[in-house]
């Protein structure tokens, strides 16, 4: 796709904040992020759980566009934004035309089925505990960084317990038995996990 002015393009801006599409509206067209970044959440038991941070490059609403479907996310500008549109006429001619392109939209869309298939499966999880130490060894496992020290983390905890529809007096609970088992430290910026494996353990204790 050409950086350069084109007319034929439908370069839509969004402020951030702005809701690009909601859970359970019609879906008429897929976003490019050319620019920004839209976090997609989706309502579980009530309230806003977060299911991605999409940059520069993402899609996003293609699975609604592809199944013909209302969407199942809601999609917000986390800062300005600027995406291209595309409906499903151009996209046909996008896959059609550019292997590339069709080989990124094909892993991009089976990567977002499965991550958004782990979370729902941590969101499963009756206790609390465990649902925050399975987004913090997704988190790890997709996105830590190695140190000397352990896997770091950029995320604050109380974020992750967002993620996975944890309120902040349960997260408070939670951290106290963590980091009084030394299973992670938190940091101003971030989050070290000092052993991942020492959470899959964990988790398999909450389970007996």
């Amino acid at each position: 796709m050409p950086d350069g002015p084109d007319t034929s393009l439908d370069i839509r801006h969004f402020d951030e904040g702005a809701v690009l599409f909601e859970e359970g509206g019609p879906c008429d067209v897929m976003y490019v992020i050319r620019e920004g970044r839209v976090r997609l959440t989706k309502t579980v038991d009530g309230q806003p759980t977060t299911l991605a941070e999409l940059g520069g490059g993402d899609f996003l609403g293609e699975v609604s566009l592809v199944r013909h479907q209302a969407h199942s996310a809601t999609a917000t500008a986390s800062e300005a934004t600027t995406c291209l549109a595309v409906d499903s006429a151009s996209l046909e001619q996008m896959l059609t035309g550019d292997p590339e392109i069709a080989i990124r939209f094909v892993v991009g869309m089976a990567d977002r089925l499965a991550a958004t298939r782990e979370i729902l499966a941590m969101l499963g999880q009756r206790d609390s505990r465990t649902r925050v130490c399975m987004a913090l060894i997704r988190h790890a496992e997709i996105s830590g960084e190695q140190t000397g020290q352990g896997v770091w983390i950029r995320k604050r905890l109380g974020d992750v317990g967002a993620e996975v529809a944890v309120s902040d007096k349960e997260m408070g609970e939670v951290s106290k038995v963590l980091l009084r088992r030394q299973l992670l430290r938190v940091k101003r910026d971030g989050i070290l996990v000092p052993d991942v494996s020492r959470l899959y353990e964990f988790v398999k204790e909450s389970d007996v």
